[in-house]
């Protein structure tokens, strides 16, 4: 009996690891490989970013305070909040990935009597296909592709807040994809 259960844990998490890859291939594929390079450049930005901000703090900390003090009414340090390279910037937009991820449009305001572009979500590009094929994958994901579906970009402070009350796991390769493509544009 000692033996079976030690073994049972490894085949147990061994298991979870190959769905979790699983879970990765698909969300890629669907991607595809250049739009995927892109956001893992993202990413890269990103919690290189953090490590700038944040130095003595947990990478999962790190995301979490970087989210909170995006939406602190007292918060008057903007420049935290860049962290795209222009490389990256470039690559995000020649990659695709941007009008996957969102759509662009120009709107005249009447107030300003001026055209603004204004982005959108766009709700049948790869990503949200590929967001909608690993939904499954955690009640994080599911709530997220839900919310967004229905409701598209959403405000920081909403977006903030319910991340945050679904206790996410910055090591999970989904969780910090879904915080930084929030934060791109």
């Amino acid at each position: 009996m000692r033996i079976i259960r030690p073994l049972f844990i490894v085949v147990f998490l061994f298991g979870c690891k190959n769905q979790t890859n699983e879970y990765i291939q698909k969300f890629e594929n669907i991607l595809g490989e250049r739009k995927t390079k892109a956001l893992d450049l993202l990413v890269f930005d990103f919690e290189n970013n953090l490590d700038k901000v944040y130095p003595n703090i947990s990478l999962q900390k790190a995301y979490e305070q970087y989210l909170k003090d995006l939406i602190d009414p007292k918060e008057t340090d903007w420049d935290k909040f860049r962290f795209l390279s222009d490389e990256t910037r470039a690559e995000f937009e020649n990659s695709g990935l941007k009008k996957e991820v969102y759509n662009l449009e120009l709107e005249f305001v009447e107030e300003k009597k001026d055209s603004l572009l204004t982005y959108y979500s766009n709700g049948v590009g790869k990503y949200m296909r590929a967001i909608y094929e690993i939904k499954e994958h955690d009640t994080l994901m599911m709530e997220y592709y839900k919310r967004r579906e229905i409701g598209g970009l959403m405000q920081n402070e909403i977006f903030v807040n319910g991340i945050l009350h679904f206790r996410p796991d910055f090591n999970n390769y989904f969780h910090k994809r879904i915080v930084v493509i929030e934060f791109t544009y």
